[in-house]
């Protein structure tokens, strides 16, 4: 089947199942991931005590752990959550926000790849490249733009071989690797860089077409190209008026969003191991 009319497709299997996702996550964002879940079509749960967290994660279909504002203790919930998760073979995505700007991130995102299995990794190319364990130039959470495509490309395929998952590298290209592909996804808009919590979404989206799919590669180019297509269209109908109403306008997107919209979007692209070399 064409991988851009599959990932389409999961969107109208998403609304369909309508999946309970398992959010672990940051605080700055928490309204808004919560809303673009619900847009696509999942029922989010946000629940982060360390009582509950695997209790919580029974009900749920995927389970998303997202480091933007962490804590031991906070770090302690998502251990035990991941730990059910993978008891229960359900998807997990990790967000390793601003891993390496201090070295209690630097050692939960280790602590989390060594001891939970995780779905796929949703990151920038500098959190990437801290995870493989290249010296990066932090700028807070943001991405290094030193980091070139080609760079991002081999990195997203190392991290897909090293920890046997599906790697989504946002940025002005996306890319989406496992253990046998590697896909460019090109679209969006700059303005999706100016609202914060957009990266945090496209992480809940991971989770919520993992969710919908056996397969983890199509989810996440569906996640990656569903909040690309939502930039697109949200710039088209309110980004005249600035960051407020466009933000308020990729939920209105995501809420529309069906298989023909996500796969008419879609720019993807298969990059071979050549060119990446």
């Amino acid at each position: 089947m064409d991988l851009t009319y599959q990932a389409g497709a999961l969107c109208d299997v998403l609304r369909d199942r309508q999946p309970i996702i398992h959010c672990i996550t940051n605080y700055v964002t928490i309204n808004d991931c919560a809303n673009a879940a619900l847009a696509i079509g999942a029922s989010p749960i946000m629940a982060d005590s360390p009582e509950e967290a695997d209790a919580v994660t029974t009900h749920a279909q995927a389970l998303v752990l997202n480091i933007g504002q962490l804590s031991p203790r906070k770090l302690d919930a998502m251990l035990l959550a991941g730990a059910q998760a993978n008891r229960m073979g359900i998807p997990v995505v990790l967000d390793p926000v601003g891993v390496g700007v201090s070295a209690l991130r630097t050692s939960a995102v280790r602590q989390l790849l060594e001891t939970v299995h995780i779905s796929i990794l949703r990151c920038n190319r500098s959190e990437a490249a801290c995870i493989y364990g290249m010296h990066v130039n932090q700028h807070g959470i943001d991405s290094d733009h030193s980091i070139s495509i080609s760079d991002g490309e081999a990195l997203a395929r190392a991290l897909a071989a090293r920890y046997h998952c599906t790697v989504a590298l946002t940025g002005e290209t996306d890319l989406v690797a496992n253990a046998f592909h590697l896909y460019r996804l090109e679209g969006g808009h700059k303005m999706l860089s100016r609202v914060t919590g957009m990266g945090c979404i496209a992480t809940v989206l991971c989770a919520a077409f993992a969710a919908a799919s056996d397969d983890h590669l199509p989810a996440a180019i569906a996640a990656l190209g569903a909040i690309s297509a939502a930039g697109e269209i949200a710039f088209e109908k309110a980004g005249h008026l600035g960051t407020g109403s466009f933000h308020i306008a990729v939920i209105d997107a995501l809420s529309q969003m069906d298989a023909q919209t996500l796969s008419s979007h879609l720019k993807l692209t298969e990059v071979s191991h050549a060119d990446t070399q």
